[in-house]
């Protein structure tokens, strides 16, 4: 205990050194100070940076300064520069004009005094220069015989200074009076350009032979003023122009020749008339080439000519050299008949196709193709012609074919042909159906085969063109069919091939391969000159009957004696119904249209497309008569409203107009973007809607963007930043359906369009914090049956295709 004890006598013992401590008004003062310190450096650091700022300032606006003044410096000195060689230029032109005119000058003289030493003297005659009659610029002076004389026009181009009493005479006066009678031979240079020529000619090819002519003229001055004596230098002149011209003519048909206006004229430069024998006479009266080249050509020869050349073209034509050989008979229309061309083009046709054997279908698209292009760049009445003339030889082999056992191949090649002027739009589909109609009620072996031939090739083009009428047609073969013996293996054949038009089956017609027909019409429009198409022309079986008695309406032009459009018979007469814009409205059933009020479509357009789209037997059905009421008064938004609404209304969801909406997004982009407008309309209406109406118009716009439509951005008019519930069910059941039902590849696509704009950032931002929010943080809210983990997985993918594309932006 005393060990003890002593321990804690020493530690008390040891004396405790008191800690220093501040007071609270110290560390106050303290933290002041700091704080005044950090302010001092704050000024001072924000001063130096402005310093800093002002003096980069004032570096680069002296800088720019300097530049603007260097700039400045360089347009000074290209100006200079540009105006020297302005300068130069204008000096050079000066000098160039001067140098010209004293070389003219200089020209002029040697000229006169050539003249001199010649002995060549100006024309004193005043009848017009033989030159004149031979260029048949004689009219120009009212003179059709030569012989008027032109001193009287003087006074009228006494302006010109061209014709002037002392014009001959100014010459003689020698080179002190050149300057004032350059004025006045001007116009005698330019009538006797030809004649000096010629005779400058004459001396020039004389001058290696007479070495000593210019010698003896100097000499011989006495020979100019001889006139009396018969030698005037001008009758030597106009008699050396009357030899030039005699040598000239005798190899061109005794003197005769055509002006440059097409008068026949003499060897004196008189006009020929009808007496002189002159093909283009009658006194001077201008005829047209085309028909001087008519009156004296043989027919013959030119047809056989023409025959020679389109068949060559013809021969040669394919597919690849379609463009240049159409170029080519085009051209031939404008240099001949067309009435020839018609005929020899089909003539030439007829000898290549219409043979006892099947003509190869090739060749006949070819030459069928050949015909649209020259209707639609030559004319109407091209293709009216075929039309007209293949119906003619169709009947006539028709009539006298024996239809029980007709092996020959002559009436289904003419049906082929027919049939793909059909398929190129040069005839409307009324002209088949009442071909095949006729077929039909004969029925015999041969029409069977007929039927069938054209079932083959133009069925399908038939279907779209009319579905009702081809319906009709279908339940005609059918009925009759019924009454043969169910043995005939054509008329069975038949009825298969009838079954896979009206199913729009291809894959079932055997040895079947439209895709030939198909690529010739899409280049079809590449052939056409800009603003001319293929008109079709609405031609029925009794009009082309008719023709030569009624004549042809669907010519432009021509003669019809049948009942005008709107008379009493007018609709029963076979020209009656060929406008296109008729009132032949579709009628539907009280059923429909009582469906169609309680569905409030309230406008007439959109009763009519609600009625087209329930009576239709497919969506490809619908597809073709909706396109049939075209685009005009924004019929498109109507269609699509009808569609969505309709879709939206149903009971549980229908996928046919989804699918229907698609199809004609594809066809035309108006019905891509009214479809858009659409669905934004209703995304605003959501707060009014049931739960199923929210789901169906939820899978309506999934099936849009899944199919490509639509983009994802079409939901960019939900307001994240403001949620409802009828928003929140919309969007989950549009991303489950996208995100469960898609490739990872399809997912890509679909979030990669949308996040290579950047115009559409928040969109992905608030669709982004939807994805998060909305769907992963709150699982207990989700569809059971859902599987979490594959949406967790696609989630975070679509999340990453925004954001990737979205950094590398």
């Amino acid at each position: 205990m005393s060990k003890f004890k002593g321990k804690k006598s020493k530690k008390k013992a040891e004396p405790e050194v008191p800690k220093k401590r501040n007071t609270i008004l110290k560390r106050k003062q303290e933290r002041q100070l700091k704080k005044k310190l950090k302010k001092e450096g704050k000024k001072q650091f924000i001063e130096s940076k402005s310093k800093k700022k002002e003096k980069i300032e004032e570096e680069e606006a002296k800088k720019a300064v300097i530049e603007k003044e260097k700039a400045k410096k360089k347009e000074r000195l290209k100006k200079k520069k540009e105006n020297k060689a302005k300068k130069l230029e204008k000096e050079q032109s000066e000098q160039r004009k001067n140098r010209l005119l004293e070389d003219n000058k200089d020209e002029e003289k040697e000229i006169k005094r050539l003249e001199k030493l010649l002995g060549m003297k100006r024309r004193k005659s005043k009848n017009l220069p033989k030159s004149f009659l031979d260029d048949g610029l004689d009219y120009l002076f009212g003179s059709t015989t030569g012989d008027v004389a032109y001193d009287g026009l003087g006074s009228d181009l006494e302006d010109m200074g061209e014709f002037e009493e002392g014009g001959s005479n100014a010459e003689e006066s020698g080179e002190d009076g050149m300057e004032n009678a350059s004025d006045n031979d001007q116009f005698d240079d330019m009538m006797e350009a030809q004649d000096d020529s010629e005779g400058e000619e004459e001396i020039s090819g004389e001058e290696d032979e007479n070495e000593d002519f210019d010698d003896q003229n100097v000499e011989d001055e006495g020979e100019e003023s001889d006139y009396d004596d018969g030698n005037d230098p001008e009758q030597s002149d106009d008699e050396n122009e009357a030899s030039e011209n005699d040598d000239e003519n005798k190899s061109d048909n005794d003197g005769v020749w055509e002006d440059i206006y097409g008068r026949k004229r003499a060897k004196d430069g008189s006009i020929i008339g009808s007496e002189g024998g002159g093909v283009g006479g009658g006194g001077g009266k201008y005829i047209p080439p085309a028909l001087r080249k008519a009156a004296g050509a043989d027919k013959k020869k030119d047809l056989e000519r023409l025959k020679k050349q389109l068949k060559g073209n013809l021969n040669r034509l394919a597919e690849s050299n379609m463009h240049s050989i159409a170029a080519q008979i085009e051209n031939m229309y404008r240099q001949n008949s067309r009435n020839d061309m018609n005929e020899t083009i089909f003539s030439l046709i007829t000898e290549a196709i219409v043979s006892p054997v099947n003509t190869p279908e090739r060749l006949v698209t070819e030459y069928a193709m050949l015909i649209a292009i020259m209707h639609a760049n030559v004319g109407s009445e091209v293709g009216a012609h075929f039309i007209e003339e293949f119906n003619k030889l169709f009947f006539q082999y028709y009539r006298t074919a024996n239809l029980n056992e007709d092996t020959s191949k002559e009436l289904d090649n003419i049906m082929v042909m027919l049939a793909y002027i059909f398929n190129f739009r040069i005839i409307d589909s009324k002209y088949i159906f009442e071909l095949l109609s006729l077929l039909i009620e004969s029925f015999k072996p041969k029409d069977i085969e007929l039927i069938l031939v054209c079932l083959r090739t133009a069925g399908f083009v038939i279907r779209k063109a009319d579905p009702l009428a081809m319906k009709n047609l279908i339940l005609e073969i059918q009925n009759k069919a019924s009454t043969c013996a169910s043995s005939d293996s054509r008329v069975q054949f038949m009825l298969d091939v009838l079954l896979a038009v009206k199913n729009n089956n291809v894959n079932k017609i055997p040895n079947y391969d439209p895709s030939h027909f198909e690529h010739l019409k899409k280049i079809l429009k590449t052939f056409i000159r800009e603003g001319n198409f293929v008109s079709e022309m609405k031609i029925g079986l009794k009009d082309l009957e008719n023709a030569d008695t009624l004549g042809g309406w669907w010519i432009v032009g021509s003669y019809y004696a049948g009942n005008l459009v709107g008379s009493a018979e007018g609709s029963r007469e076979p020209g009656g119904g060929r406008e296109p814009g008729g009132d032949n409205k579709e009628e539907f059933s009280a059923k429909l249209l009582e469906l169609a009020r309680k569905m409030r479509m309230n406008t007439d357009s959109r009763r009519k497309i609600f009625c087209i789209i329930m009576s239709a037997e497919d969506y490809l059905d619908a597809t073709e008569k909706l396109l049939k009421l075209g685009t005009k008064n924004q019929t498109e938004r109507d269609v699509m409203f009808v569609l969505l609404d309709s879709s939206v209304q149903e009971k549980t969801y229908n996928p046919f107009y989804a699918h229907l909406a698609v199809k004609l997004s594809g066809i035309e982009r108006k019905y891509r973007l009214a479809n858009q407008f659409c669905i934004w309309d209703k995304i605003k209406l959501t707060a009014d809607m049931k739960d199923s109406q929210l789901e169906n118009l939820g899978k309506y716009i999934s099936h849009m963007v899944r199919e490509k439509s639509q983009s994802i951005a079409v939901l960019r008019t939900v307001h994240f930043a403001e949620m409802n519930k009828p928003n929140v069910k919309l969007l989950r059941q549009v991303i489950f359906d996208v995100l469960l039902n898609e490739k990872e590849d399809d997912i890509r696509l679909i979030f990669e369009v949308v996040s290579k704009n950047p115009k559409l950032n928040m969109f992905r931002e608030g669709f982004k914090l939807f994805l998060r929010h909305f769907i992963l943080k709150k699982k207990k809210h989700l569809d059971k049956s859902l599987d979490f983990n594959k949406v967790e997985e696609r989630v975070k993918l679509a999340e990453f295709y925004l954001t990737t594309a979205s950094l590398k932006l």
